[in-house]
C-alpha cells in the first residue's frame, strides 16, 4: 500500500474508523482477547525527540481508559486523570440478532454528544450535536466486500463541506482516490494501475487548474513537477512498502529532484502487533532516527507494559523517551 506523505501512515495502514468489519472495537485497538477493560498510565520522561512526516515510528496507545462487551463492541472511551474520567460513554442498541445497528456517545462535556448509525460493514452515518443542535454530520458507503467507498461531510445546515471517493479491488486495494471540496470541486487524485504498478497524483488549484503532479511505477518515482508557492505543498512525497518489513519514503523537492529514506521494522511476533524497533535510515544506510520497544506481555500477547527508546543524532545514544504501563481485565469464557 501507498500512503500520502502527511497522511498518516502507521505499520503500513491507514484506519478509518469503523471501516473495517471484520474487526471488533478491542481488535481496533490493538487488543486481543475477550478484553473487558483497559486502564493505561503513561510517563513521559520528557526527551525532545520528533520524527518527518512518513510512516510513524512512535506508536500511539489507541485507547487509554476503555470498556467493552463481551463481543468486544466499545462502550466507554477516554482517559483518567487524578481519578476523573475524561472521555465519552456509550450506548449501544442492537438488533434482534444482537448486532450493533446504533451508538449514543455521551461525553463529559456539558450538552455534547454523538450518534452513529451502524450498517454490516461499519458506521452509515455519524451526527456530532450541541445542545441538540447538529454541529456536524458524515455519511458512509460500502462495496460488496466491506470496504469504504464514499465519506461524506455536511456541516450543522446540511451543506456539503467535502467528499472522499475510493475504487478498490476485491480484496481492498485502493486503484483510485478522489478528494473534493465543498463546492464538489476536485481537489486531489491519486490513482494505482495493478498491471503497470503506476501511480500518479494530481492536486488542484481552485480553477481546476493542476498545480502539482507526480508518477511512480513500482513504487519508485518517475517524474515530479510543483507549480504552486507553497514551500511544503500536501502530496509533496509518498511512502510505499519496500520489502516484508520495509518502507521507502520519497520527499520531492521543487527543483525534481527527490530524497528517499527506508524505514525498517522488526516485531515482536509474525502477526506484527508489537514492534520491537523502527529505524529510517537515509539512502546511503546511515541511521537518522530510531525507536526500540521493550515489553512484559500477558497470556493473550497484549502488552501489559512497554519502555520506549529513541535514538536521534543529537542524543547519541538510545534514551529511555517513555514508559507505558496498562492493567487488563478479561470476559471469562
Amino acid at each position: 500500500m501507498r500512503c500520502l506523505r502527511y497522511i498518516l501512515c502507521l505499520s503500513f495502514l491507514i484506519t478509518l474508523t469503523h471501516a473495517q468489519s471484520n474487526q471488533t472495537d478491542a481488535q481496533r485497538d490493538d487488543l486481543a482477547g475477550p478484553v473487558k477493560s483497559v486502564s493505561t498510565n503513561t510517563k513521559s520522561l520528557g526527551v525532545r525527540w520528533q520524527q518527518p512526516g512518513g510512516p510513524t515510528l512512535l506508536l500511539p496507545i489507541w485507547c487509554r481508559d476503555c470498556y467493552y462487551d463481551p463481543d468486544g463492541s466499545k462502550t466507554r472511551s477516554g482517559q483518567a486523570t487524578d481519578g476523573e474520567f475524561s472521555g465519552e460513554t456509550i450506548r449501544l442498541v442492537r438488533d434482534a440478532n444482537g448486532n450493533v445497528i446504533e451508538r449514543f456517545a455521551n461525553t463529559a462535556v456539558a450538552g455534547l454528544y454523538r450518534y452513529e448509525r451502524v450498517g454490516p460493514f461499519g458506521n452509515i452515518e455519524q451526527v456530532s450535536y450541541q445542545d441538540g443542535k447538529v454541529l456536524v454530520r458524515s455519511k458512509f458507503s460500502y462495496d460488496e466486500y466491506g470496504h469504504m467507498t464514499e465519506w461524506l461531510s455536511f456541516d450543522a445546515q446540511g451543506n456539503s463541506t467535502g467528499r472522499s471517493q475510493w475504487k478498490r479491488l476485491p480484496q481492498g486495494d485502493v486503484t483510485e482516490q478522489s478528494s473534493y471540496g465543498k463546492d464538489g470541486e476536485l481537489q486531489w487524485q491519486q490513482t494505482w494501475d495493478p498491471e503497470t504498478t503506476e501511480q500518479r497524483f494530481t492536486a488542484y488549484d481552485e480553477s481546476g487548474k493542476a498545480k502539482q503532479m507526480w508518477t511512480a511505477i513500482d513504487g519508485k518515482p518517475t517524474s515530479f513537477w510543483d507549480g504552486s508557492d507553497d514551500p511544503s505543498p500536501f502530496g509533496a512525497g509518498f511512502s510505499a512498502k519496500s520489502g516484508e518489513n520495509d518502507v521507502d519514503d520519497y520527499v520531492f523537492h521543487k527543483d525534481g529532484n527527490y530524497e528517499r529514506s527506508r524505514i525498517h521494522f522488526e516485531y515482536l511476533g509474525p502477526d506484527k502487533r508489537n514492534m520491537l524497533s523502527g529505524e529510517w535510515r537515509d539512502a546511503q544506510g546511515k541511521l537518522l532516527l530510531g525507536v526500540y520497544y521493550e515489553y512484559e506481555i500477558d497470556s493473550f500477547r497484549n502488552w501489559t507494559e512497554r519502555q520506549v527508546r529513541v535514538w536521534s543524532p543529537d542524543l547519541g545514544e538510545k534514551t529511555l523517551y517513555e514508559v507505558d504501563s496498562r492493567k487488563i481485565t478479561y470476559w471469562k469464557k
